[in-house]
């Protein structure tokens, strides 16, 4: 990691924050606080809304270098599963007019200097202008431009918590998903897109880093009506999609696409083999999901490099699975990974990739 914010020793009012605020998708709070409980026993919980979970981190882990370099280590996000971004907070603002706000905001911060600002709704559908709150908030003698370009990549985060009331916090941009406001996907979905697939695939392939190489040959489970099909051919990428529904006429006649009109339980498994990548998106209990993919993996000595996997959470106590799904996918000779995604549903996206390929 390349961002320096300053060290421990200064004590300053940014490292002295024991309180992580953890925006999540509405719903997941429950999730949330479980995997919470497995990962980082010792936090304590605190405020809780929709879409917003906050904890309150014991000194001692607080003062560790990471925690006071980085703000918030990647491996906490990543192992909260159900935390789209993760910030210090350095208090609450409220104020009857947004200009009373902005004003305590300025005292609240005081000499902390800053590279970018990020303004984002707890919950997305409130009807406030976050537009004035950013260019009022960028005025601030608190933002320096001019920081941009240097190692530091230090961002503040404004959270509108409601109409008279805000969130105030930090974390370091250091990695692409760090420039994500609010940790939302700033990725838009084409108007020629079949489905909102494919947006979920586009930041599944941000998210995780995920390379794929030019020709490689990528099997989707449940792949109608054709989303995320589409997202991967217009990659260069050879793609069979699997499922007895029909596909649309846009990705179905694509040279680059072959549709297996089938179940994928009724595919012979030997037909798998030349693939470099599953994915499956399909409509169903993780359990089953899980089961189609050891159908595959759990007997070939050839193995495709990776897996993209969609579990659908129809009930969020599921997640208490999670932990398993991810030993299966060790069992057969992966790394994997987990995370909701800030494009899709009550589901979680679990990514795999060879333990010899994987490059996290």
């Amino acid at each position: 990691m390349n961002a320096q914010i300053p060290q421990a020793s200064t004590s300053t009012p940014l490292q002295q924050s024991e309180f992580l605020l953890v925006g999540c998708r509405h719903g997941s709070e429950s999730a949330l606080e479980h995997r919470q409980r497995l990962a980082f026993p010792s936090f304590q919980k605190s405020y809780w809304r929709k879409g917003l979970v906050t904890f309150r981190i014991p000194s001692h882990i607080v003062s560790k270098p990471e925690w006071c370099h980085f703000g918030v280590p990647d491996d906490v996000l990543e192992q909260l599963v159900f935390a789209r971004i993760g910030i210090r907070s350095l208090g609450q603002i409220t104020g009857q007019t947004e200009d009373e706000r902005i004003a305590a905001t300025h005292q609240l911060l005081g000499s902390v200097k800053v590279n970018a600002v990020h303004v984002w709704k707890r919950d997305p559908r409130l009807q406030i202008d976050t537009d004035s709150i950013q260019h009022k908030i960028t005025a601030l003698d608190s933002f320096q431009e001019e920081l941009i370009t240097s190692k530091q990549n230090l961002i503040l985060n404004c959270v509108v918590d409601s109409v008279d009331r805000w969130w105030i916090g930090w974390h370091v941009g250091n990695t692409q998903t760090g420039q994500w406001s609010g940790g939302y996907y700033p990725g838009e979905m084409p108007a020629h897109a079949i489905s909102r697939a494919w947006l979920k695939l586009d930041e599944a392939i941000a998210r995780f880093g995920i390379q794929f190489h030019s020709g490689e040959r990528v099997c989707e489970l449940g792949a109608a009506p054709g989303g995320a099909c589409q997202r991967l051919v217009e990659g260069q990428l050879r793609v069979v999609g699997v499922d007895p529904a029909t596909m649309h006429p846009q990705i179905a006649e694509h040279e680059q696409f072959t549709h297996w009109k089938k179940r994928a339980r009724d595919v012979r498994i030997r037909d798998f083999g030349d693939f470099d990548w599953i994915l499956t998106d399909m409509n169903i209990a993780p359990a089953s999901t899980m089961a189609s993919l050891e159908r595959i993996l759990s007997a070939r000595s050839h193995k495709p490099r990776g897996i993209i996997a969609t579990l659908k959470l129809s009930n969020l106590s599921h997640a208490e699975e999670l932990d398993q799904w991810c030993s299966s996918c060790v069992a057969w000779g992966y790394h994997p990974r987990v995370q909701q995604l800030s494009t899709g549903g009550q589901e979680i996206c679990l990514v795999a990739q060879k333990k010899s390929d994987s490059r996290n």
